[in-house]
Formats: C-alpha cells, structure tokens, sequence
C-alpha cells in the first residue's frame, strides 16, 4: 500500500455533519479565548502592573507546575478507573464531565483577576500584602489549572473514538484550527481594546469580558461533543473490561512515559506548546519596551498579522496533508517552519517588520495546531491495537500537562531572562524603565531572549528529535486502523 493511498472510498466519507464537525472544533475556541488572554496578561499583570517581585512569581509558578505534575495524569487516571453512576444509568461518559469541567473553569479564570484593589497601588501596599498577593495568585492558578484539566481531557478524549477515519480527522481538526486561532487572537485583539497597562482595573474589566463571551461558545461547542447512542452504548461494554487503568498509577505512568512513540509525540507537542506560550507572554512586553507604545495600539495590529498567517494558511494545511497523508512529515515540516520564523524577530524593530514576522508566524502555528490532533490520533490508535481497550484519558493527561507545564517553563524563561538583564518590576511603559535600569538595551534584549532565541531553541531541537525517533507511518497507521476496525473498539 502507497504511503499516500486511502484506504477505499468510504474513508472518504463523512460518519457526521458538517454542523457536528464545526461544533466539536468550537471547543478549540472555547478553550483559546481563555488560555491566550490567560497566556497573554496575567504574568505582565502581577508582574508590571500590581508590582509582584520576580521571586514570588517565580515560586508560583513552581507551585503550580509541581501541582499540575500531580493533577493532569492523575485525573486523566480517575477519568479512565471509575465508572460514573451516570454513565452506568445512561451510557454518557464524558459529556457531563465537559459541562462541569468548562463552566467551572469559566469562573476560574476570572478569580485570577479579582485581587483585591486595595493590596496593591504602591509600593508600600505591594510589601505590606505581598504574602497576600502571592497567596491569591497561587491558589488561583490552582483552580484554573484543575478545571482546565477535567474540561480538556475529556473533550480531547472524544476525538479518537468520534472520528475513527483519517480523512473525517483531518477535516474536523481543520475546523478546530481555524476557530481555535479566531478564538487566540480574538482574545489579543478584542480584551487589547479594553486592557490598558497603566489602569490595573482594566484588567478586572477584560477578564469580565472574557467570562461572559465564553458562554457563548460554550452553547457552541456543546452540540459537537455530544455523545450519540452508538458511544453511548459502546461504553456501558467497558465495564469489566481490564485496562492500563487496572495498574497503579505509577506504573500507568512509567509505560506511557518509557513507550518512544507517545514520548516523542509528548516532546515534540511540548517544543510547539512552549514556544507559542512564551511569544503570546512576551507579546505586551514587545509591544510597551521594544516598540514603545504605552497606548497597546501595536498590539491589535501584530496579533492580526498572526490571525491573518493562521486563518489563509489552515486551509491550505487541511489540502496538503490530505495529498500528503503523512501526519509525521507534516509534524516535521510545521516544526522547521515555526524555527525559520523565530529568527527574525531576534533582530527587528518597527511595527511593519514584527507584524510580517508574526504574520508567518500565524502560518506555521496553523501547521502545528491543525497537525496535532491527528498525530496524537495515530498514537492512540497504536496504544488500542497494543493494549485492546480505549483509554485515552490517561495519554491526554499527560499531554494536558505538557501543555500546562509550558505555562510554567514560560514563566521561568521570562523570570530567568529579566532577572539575568536587570528588568525592575513595576514600569509599565518604556521611559519608566529607562529611567529605572542601568543599561536599557541589555533589558530589551532580556525581552528578545523569551521572545524568540529560547523559543526558536527549543522548536527545531524537539522537531529534530521527533523526526529521528517517532516511527508511525502511513502504513502503520493505515494497519492499526484496519485492525480496531477488526477488534470493535
């Protein structure tokens, strides 16, 4: 069989419709109106904007990532063991959980923003509440961060067993692309017209903003993970059946952890994650101090040049990737580009030239975003054929916390890099930093050390290692789905 051959023409054909296809990838907006203004402020907020020190966010971020070590693979653990009375009543697995899961995590994310106004105002305030201030921050990450996990794990779990074909995987992900970057940017442009650096209870009123549009998206994205009956009924079989799941957790984690497949699939995904979190933080850092502009009205203008990179370029991944039908050599090619596009931004200044960069950097984040879900598919698949049952909320669990442990590398990176070149908390526009900082230009390339050259780094050395060691092809996965076609899961 041709590497890029189909199976037969029934691949070719849809299982849902073309509604169910944009429902299910409106979960990618859902989740990215949060996750980028999440990525985007809240760092700059405590950091610049409320004055928090380097060391204390530092420390709460290490909080957080130890906590989301524990958090994502042990619920994606529990979500795999336990049998909920309603899924053995009404055969619902995971609907449920994304109902709680999204709404709570709607109200996680503005508790982060809700610091009480008089902690903070001076700097005599900021030292006389800092433990205060360090205390909200923590434990509202905490929650954000656990939320998050019940929402994502099964709402990505979904997408394996709901779309079994290759050809219907691709078209859904390239929906999910498309409204997952709409939501990202919408996120920059939309809350940049509300928040303002030198007003701190603009940020109270973007987080407000963003809490109640999710609403909205949430009705959209309900339809699509929505479980039909034929789901419904394979799950009530999954009772009795031993799993990896059976194990301890150590175990479970010491076999998905060791297996090569899944691990460079983990670090290739953790290279692209990590990168794209330190450019959304480091977007307002190169908008006030590298192009000077206290007013954030560069900051519309570069994340639409992202938006317009993603949205021309996700159709044109969906067309390619279906000639191409090799979900490993498109993973390599969005990785090589995404390391090219870093490169620039190491040097340029002026508006005009950061908005082409990130013009091309939205057309390699369109490549990584849209070829994700179909690769982690392929892993899965092989994972089934290995192990004869579904469980895909133990893998997504430790990709969520891949994805979480980003955020947390983010913050060390950006932490490291300021402390390294002589940043001071609490200048929010450029002349206060000059005026504060002995050596200013050491200080804006602090800023370009997190923007692009740790960035860039860290893409083409996880893209190098996933081209050596991650050994899926066409034709293994074209077997592993003939086989669970065969095995009935």
């Amino acid at each position: 069989m041709s590497d890029v051959q189909i199976e037969n023409k029934n691949d070719l054909k849809f299982d849902y419709s073309r509604w169910t296809h944009i429902s299910f990838g409106a979960r990618d907006l859902f989740s990215q109106w949060h996750t980028a203004a999440f990525g985007a402020y809240t760092i700059f907020f405590y950091e610049s904007v409320i004055g928090l020190s380097g060391g204390y966010a530092i420390a709460a971020f290490l909080i957080f990532a130890i906590w989301n070590a524990i958090n994502d693979p042990l619920m994606g653990y529990l979500m795999e063991k336990f049998i909920m009375p309603w899924e053995k009543k009404w055969g619902f697995r995971r609907f449920p959980w994304i109902i709680i899961g999204s709404v709570a995590f709607i109200f996680s994310y503005l508790i982060i923003f809700l610091v009480p106004s008089g902690w903070f105002g001076t700097e005599a305030l900021v030292e006389a509440n800092k433990w205060k201030l360090f205390a909200w921050y923590v434990i509202s990450l905490l929650i954000y961060d656990t939320t998050f996990t019940i929402f994502d794990i099964n709402a990505q779990s979904l997408f394996p067993e709901k779309f079994p074909k290759a050809y219907e995987r691709r078209v859904v992900t390239g929906w999910g692309t498309f409204l997952g970057i709409l939501g990202l940017v919408m996120a920059f442009v939309l809350t940049g017209l509300i928040v303002d650096q030198n007003f701190p209870e603009t940020y109270r009123t973007g987080a407000l903003f963003t809490f109640g549009f999710a609403f909205l998206f949430l009705i959209l994205f309900l339809p699509g993970v929505f479980e039909n009956k034929k789901m419904r009924e394979r799950y009530k079989r999954r009772e009795g059946v031993k799993g990896q799941a059976d194990e301890p957790f150590f175990k479970v984690a010491k076999d998905i952890l060791t297996d090569r497949t899944m691990s460079m699939k983990i670090l290739f995904y953790f290279g692209y994650q990590a990168a794209v979190a330190l450019i959304n933080a480091s977007a307002l850092y190169i908008v006030t101090y590298i192009l000077d502009d206290p007013e954030n009205e560069s900051f519309i203008f570069i994340m639409g040049g992202m938006l317009a990179g993603a949205l021309i370029s996700t159709p044109l991944w969906v067309i390619i990737s279906q000639r191409v039908n090799n979900n490993k050599k498109m993973c390599i090619i969005a990785g090589f580009l995404m390391f090219a596009t870093f490169i620039p931004m190491i040097f340029i200044n002026g508006l005009i030239p950061w908005v082409i960069c990130i013009f091309l950097f939205g057309i390699s984040l369109g490549g990584q975003w849209f070829i994700n879900p179909p690769t982690m598919g392929d892993v899965l698949d092989s994972v089934a054929v290995k192990t004869g049952k579904r469980e895909q909320s133990l893998y997504y669990g430790f990709q969520t916390f891949v994805i979480r442990f980003g955020e947390a590398f983010k913050a060390f990176v950006i932490a490291i890099a300021h402390l390294a070149t002589g940043f001071i908390e609490g200048n929010p526009t450029l002349e206060d930093m000059t005026n504060s900082v002995e050596n200013i230009d050491l200080v804006l390339f602090g800023i370009r050390i997190h923007t692009a050259i740790v960035p860039a780094l860290l893409v083409l050395v996880c893209t190098l290692l996933f081209w050596k060691y991650y050994d899926l092809t066409p034709n293994k996965v074209e077997a592993n789905r003939l086989k669970l076609d065969e095995m009935g899961i």
